[in-house]
């Protein structure tokens, strides 16, 4: 999914219920304070911010409190206009499926994976029907003949995601 772009005059608004609401300045009124948003970092790549003043359509920054406290004045790109990418609800931090993700683009990507990896330690997460893998690069318990058995005859989402679920999803389509 692309930046979210300002709407020019032509545009006409949209609301988007797969969204959850109005796109980041396509309201009418702009984008109200508390939005929270994704801003590119050199060091952690991708950094959570909240807005902190309303925007307005053709407003050269963005007022944005970073998740430390530190408050900054986000510049906009003049030429582009792109706005940061928004933030999914809290609620969705850490699903096991990124489909199911309000905003799929790379820092909501990048953040599912890392709250499942680091902070639950799971290294599969699904993509749709496509399972994606971290290398935690160390041996895990999660190959044993229990994690088999607990796998087969099961359904892809019934369980959490794991090779053993795709593995058992490829045997029954083939029976």
């Amino acid at each position: 999914m692309d930046k979210m772009q300002l709407p020019s005059s032509s545009s006409p608004l949209s609301l988007s219920p797969l969204l959850g609401g109005w796109l980041l300045g396509q309201s009418p009124a702009g984008t109200k304070k508390s939005a929270r948003v994704w801003i590119p970092d050199a060091e952690e790549v991708w950094k959570s911010a909240e807005l902190s003043k309303d925007y307005k359509n053709g407003d050269a920054s963005l007022q944005l409190v970073l998740e430390d406290g530190t408050t900054i004045d986000h510049k906009l790109d003049p030429k582009t206009k792109n706005l940061p990418y928004l933030r999914n609800p809290d609620i969705l931090v850490g699903e096991n499926d990124l489909t199911a993700l309000s905003y799929l683009h790379e820092p909501a990507v990048l953040h599912n994976l890392k709250v499942r990896f680091i902070d639950s330690k799971l290294i599969y997460t699904y993509c749709g029907i496509v399972l994606v893998a971290i290398n935690p690069y160390e041996t895990l318990p999660i190959y044993g003949t229990d994690i088999i058995n607990a796998y087969s005859g099961q359904n892809m989402g019934d369980m959490d995601p794991h090779i053993f679920a795709v593995a058992e999803e490829a045997y029954k389509q083939m029976a």
